[in-house]
Formats: structure tokens, sequence, C-alpha cells
């Protein structure tokens, strides 16, 4: 909620001293700085948060030490891309300076997020959040003040807003034995970023790419006035996005014993997307006729299909949480590049003769073919599912669970052990409590 008011002010702000050019650049900026930023987090996130626990402190100093390589790695990229980049303004070095700041500083405010959903502790994380919107929203409001329509020096009021995700870095208690995971866990927790990379890239790239292409495709204008709807219209997407995200474990841990209820939480997520896309719509509506210049009136032809892409976006990230707990990363990121294709190429062959409403229609294609991809994949998934789900039980650490006739708790015997014994003792442990067809467990 923090968040959405703050990004609805700013927008209202800087309405009124830059020009949709100038709103448009600054609007670039602020997508390569997400977009690299999903490369310096190198995937870590989502697996993080599935297989941790700790204190919020111990959480946060972990995830920003594992984090830290690819924040670094990638500052070079981030002043490349930056110095090449089709700017109506001249923003060397300050801007370039600017981008890659906002780009690593914003990998702590991801950190910060991660060690909350691991911790349950919400008071440093609100802390955070309450002073990242009051630092943007009180620097555009001196902007505005002082008629600054540079969109480098907001561009500078974003670096800033992760200041205090640095200072918790060090205030933030933590347990005195540092809870850090193992090499092993270390090696698994990278694997499985690496393999959910791809996904991440692809979302951030399906997500953000029509902002990225609007102004080399058409003019850093036509971006002003996209993401003055399209800023408005992405926070319906928030609720069901953190809602995914703070049930990964509870789901990881309930689709273990339980076949998953995947149209129910579907429905009810596309209900409450739909409830929010609506409001936000109007909201945005009012906004344009009755606050912001004239010269922000053609934004209002994108609105309702803004809303409809906002409803498909949230579809495609409950499929994707949900994969994600049943254990295959690897189909996420095999759905989100699809997407990503089916998107770009929609970008590059509706954008030129259609402007920011061809931004759109892109958008709600490569979101589509995101969510039939991704209702394949979990059909094949949860078919397979209810074996799997009894093998993990009894089979965990590569062992097999034969549990003598007479025994109150399970015996756990290596699996060359268990095949001779299962063929002396066949019908005994076949007739008593010990471990029977898979079948007949789940039953």
């Amino acid at each position: 909620m923090l968040a959405a008011g703050g990004a609805v002010a700013v927008n209202l702000l800087a309405a009124f001293v830059l020009s949709p050019s100038g709103r448009g650049d600054l609007a670039f900026g602020l997508q390569l700085a997400y977009f690299f930023s999903v490369f310096a987090l190198m995937g870590l996130e989502r697996p993080f948060i599935a297989a941790r626990s700790g204190r919020f402190g111990t959480e946060y100093s972990v995830f920003v030490r594992m984090a830290a390589p690819g924040a670094l790695c990638i500052l070079p990229i981030v002043f490349l891309a930056t110095m090449v980049s089709p700017f109506s303004t001249s923003w060397l070095w300050m801007g370039v300076l600017a981008v890659a700041g906002y780009t690593t500083l914003n990998s702590l405010v991801h950190a910060l997020r991660v060690a909350y959903v691991c911790s349950r502790e919400w008071k440093w994380f609100a802390a955070n959040a309450a002073a990242t919107q009051l630092i943007i929203v009180v620097g555009a409001g001196l902007l505005v003040l002082l008629r600054v329509d540079d969109p480098v020096m907001w561009m500078w009021i974003y670096a800033a807003s992760a200041l205090p995700a640095v200072a918790m870095l060090f205030l933030a208690p933590s347990s005195r034995m540092r809870e850090a995971p193992t090499r092993a866990e270390t090696r698994g927790l990278r694997r499985r970023g690496w393999m959910l990379l791809l996904s991440d890239f692809s979302n951030t790239a399906m997500l953000r790419s029509d902002r990225l292409l609007l102004p080399m495709l058409s003019s850093s204008a036509a971006l002003g006035l996209y993401v003055t709807v399209a800023t408005v219209l992405e926070m319906a997407t928030w609720p069901v996005q953190q809602w995914v995200d703070a049930s990964l474990r509870s789901w990881s841990k309930s689709f273990s014993s339980s076949p998953p209820r995947i149209l129910r939480l579907i429905a009810r997520s596309i209900l409450l997307l739909m409830f929010f896309a609506s409001l936000l719509a109007a909201a945005a509506f009012a906004m344009i006729e009755f606050v912001l210049p004239a010269s922000y009136q053609p934004a209002t032809s994108v609105i309702i299909p803004l809303a409809v892409s906002a409803v498909v976006f949230g579809v495609t990230r409950v499929q994707q949480g949900l994969l994600i707990a049943l254990d295959s990363p690897g189909r996420v990121s095999i759905v989100e590049i699809i997407g990503t294709g089916a998107s770009v190429l929609a970008y590059v062959a509706l954008i030129p003769p259609l402007g920011m409403l061809g931004a759109v229609y892109g958008s709600i294609i490569g979101y589509s073919a995101c969510v039939a991809v991704g209702g394949i994949a979990l059909i094949q998934v949860s078919r397979k599912r209810p074996t799997s789900a009894v093998v993990d039980e009894c089979d965990e650490d590569a062992r097999i669970c034969v549990p003598p006739a007479e025994a109150e708790a399970k015996v756990c015997v290596p699996p060359a052990a268990a095949d001779t014994e299962a063929r002396t003792e066949s019908e005994l442990a076949m007739s008593d409590t010990g471990c029977q067809h898979p079948e007949q467990m789940r039953k």
C-alpha cells in the first residue's frame, strides 16, 4: 500500500514539471535499473524463500552475501547499456551513475523483502517501506517546488530512496550464531537460482520490454504517456504477487502430502485481480481527466487494455508460484521464455504502427501465451504428483522406508537391504502397517 501510494504521488508530481518526453526518459532509466536488478539477484529470491527461515537480520545478511557477486558483475553492463540508450537528454555522466547506483541498491530492497518473508519479522521491513516512500515523495515534492524538469535529478531521488536498506544491513539484529547455509545448501540454492534466472529474466523482459522498446520504436513521449497509466494499473497485480511469494513455503509443504487445489487457487486470484484492476482503472481515468495537464489526455486510450493485461499477467504469477511449489522450476523458465518471445515479437510488429496501443496489445499476447503454456505445464505436473508425493515421503534422502510389522515407528534402510527384505517378507509388509503400494498409501 505504501509503494502504491508513493507511485501514484510521484506520478502526479512528475507530470506537473516533466513533459511526456521527460517523463518517458525517467521511466526508461527506471526500467533499465529494474531489468538489470534481476541479473544482480541471480534468481535467488524464490529458492531462498522456499528453503530458509530465521531471524530477519540473519536472513538479510545471508541473502546479501549470496547476491553480492551478481550485483558487482552486472555494474559494467549497466554503465554500457545506459551510455548507449536512446535518451532524449544527455545522461552522461550523472545519469549513468544514478542508474547504476539504483540498480545495486535496489538489490538490497529485494533482499529486505526476502528476509521479511523468511523471518515474519515485520517491523524492519515496514520501517524500510515507510522510509523509502517518504524519501521518494518528499524528494519529488521538492523538485516540483524548485521546478526541476531534468529527469536525471528525478532518477537520483529513486537512488537515494534505497539508502535505508543500506543502513538496516548494519542495524538489524541477527542471531549470535549465524545460521548461514552450508556449502551444499549454498550450491543447491545457487543451482535453483540459475534455473530460475531464465524465468526471472523472461518475466522482467516480458513485463518491461514494452517500456524499453517504446522509445526505440516510437518515442519517449509515447513512453511518458504509457507509463502514466501503466504505473497505476500494474498495482493490480501486487496483492496477488505478495500472496504467492508468501505462500510458497506452505504450498510446498501441503502439496507434498495432498493434491494441489490448482483451479480453486487460480479462480480466487482471478476474482481478486479483476476487483483491483477495475478499481485502479477508474482511478487512472479520474487522475488523467481531472488532475493531470491536457498533454496527458491521450493516455486514456490505453486504460482498459492495460487493465486486461494486468489480470492476465497476475494469473501467470499464480501459475508459476504453483509450479515452484511443486518443485518444477525448469518448467517455469520454459513458460517465461515462450511468453517473452511471443510478447517481443508482438511489440516489434505492433508498436511502429500503433504506438503505445501496440505495446498494450503485445503485452496481452505475451501474457496469454504464458497462461496457455503454464496451464499445460501445471496439468503435466499435477498428473504426476500423487505418486511422486508418496515416493518423496517414503524415499527421503535416497532411502526406502520399510517399517517392521510390529514396530511403532518407521525404520529407514538402504535400498539394497530393502529389496532383499521385500522379497522375503512381501506378504507381511503388504498386510500390515508397513510400506504398501503407493496408491494404497495415498488412500
